[in-house]
C-alpha cells in the first residue's frame, strides 16, 4: 500500500506543469556595445520632422517651431515658423554653400557653409556635418587605447573611451542598448555631452529629443520632435534657397 502511494505521489508531481525556466541574456561586452554604435551609424541617413527648438547661447535664448531637413554628410534645412505657421526664418546648406532668407524683411544671404556662418544661424557652435550627424543618432567615437564598461544599478551601461592628450568619452546605453549619452571630456573636463530620448521603433529605435550641452562655450540646446520620418528620399533642391523676385543676394555678414 505504501509502495502504491509512494508511486502516486510521483505520478501527480510529473504531472505539475514546471514554470518555464527564464532565457539568459547575452552578457554585454565593450564589442557589443561599439557595434550598437555602428549599427545606429549607417541605419538612419535623412530625416525630415516638425520639432520644438530651443538654443541658449551668449546668454540669449531662442525657442520655436521648426520644420527640419537632414540628410548625411552635411545637408540641411531649417524653416522657422511663426506662430501662425508662417515661415519666418529659412536656412538650406548643401554642404558648400549657404543660404539664408528672411521674408519679412525681404533680405537673402548667401555664403560658404562654415562653421563660423553656420552659427551664426543656428546658435550652435557646431560644425555642419557635426550637426547632421547627431540630428540622425550618429555620434564620433574617439580614437582610444582603452576600454572601461561598468552596469548600473537600473541595468544601463557606461562604455569609457580613453584617449590620447586627455581625452576620454563616456558613452551611456539603457537597458535596451539603446545610447542614451556620449560626453565627451578633456583633461576631466567637458566640452560636449548629447544626450538622446523617447525612442520609437522596434528594430532601430530613433530619439525622439536631442540634447546638447557645451559648457565651455555657455551654449546648449534641445530639439522635441512632434512628427519626425527618417530614411526619406528628399530633393537636392531642397538643400538651396532661390531668393524671391526682388531680392538681392547679400554675403552674409
Amino acid at each position: 500500500m505504501r509502495i502504491a502511494a509512494s508511486l502516486l505521489l510521483f505520478l501527480l508531481a510529473a504531472c505539475v506543469p514546471r514554470p518555464p525556466v527564464p532565457a539568459v541574456a547575452p552578457p554585454v561586452s565593450e564589442t557589443i556595445l561599439l557595434d550598437r554604435l555602428a549599427q545606429n551609424a549607417v541605419a538612419f541617413q535623412s530625416l525630415k520632422g516638425l520639432a520644438k527648438v530651443r538654443v541658449t547661447a551668449g546668454g540669449r535664448s531662442l525657442s520655436g517651431t521648426q520644420v527640419l531637413f537632414a540628410a548625411k554628410p552635411d545637408l540641411f534645412r531649417a524653416e522657422a515658423l511663426s506662430p501662425f505657421g508662417q515661415p519666418v526664418l529659412l536656412m538650406a546648406a548643401d554642404g558648400r554653400d549657404l543660404d539664408v532668407m528672411i521674408p519679412s524683411e525681404g533680405r537673402f544671404y548667401r555664403g560658404e557653409a562654415s562653421p563660423a556662418n553656420v552659427q551664426r544661424f543656428t546658435r550652435l557652435p557646431l560644425r555642419l556635418s557635426d550637426l547632421v550627424h547627431f540630428l540622425l543618432y550618429e555620434v564620433p567615437v574617439i580614437g582610444h587605447e582603452e576600454r572601461t564598461l561598468t552596469a548600473g544599478e537600473e541595468g544601463d551601461y557606461l562604455l569609457t573611451l580613453t584617449g590620447e592628450n586627455g581625452r576620454l568619452q563616456k558613452l551611456r546605453f539603457d537597458a535596451a542598448l539603446n545610447l542614451v549619452e556620449s560626453a565627451y571630456f578633456k583633461d576631466n573636463v567637458l566640452q560636449l555631452r548629447v544626450s538622446y530620448d523617447r525612442f520609437k521603433g522596434e528594430i532601430h529605435p530613433f530619439p525622439g529629443v536631442v540634447y546638447m550641452e557645451m559648457p565651455p562655450l555657455k551654449a546648449e540646446g534641445s530639439l522635441i520632435f512632434s512628427e519626425v520620418r527618417t530614411n526619406v528620399a528628399i530633393p537636392p533642391e531642397r538643400f538651396t534657397l532661390t531668393p524671391a523676385p526682388g531680392m538681392e543676394i547679400l554675403p552674409i555678414p
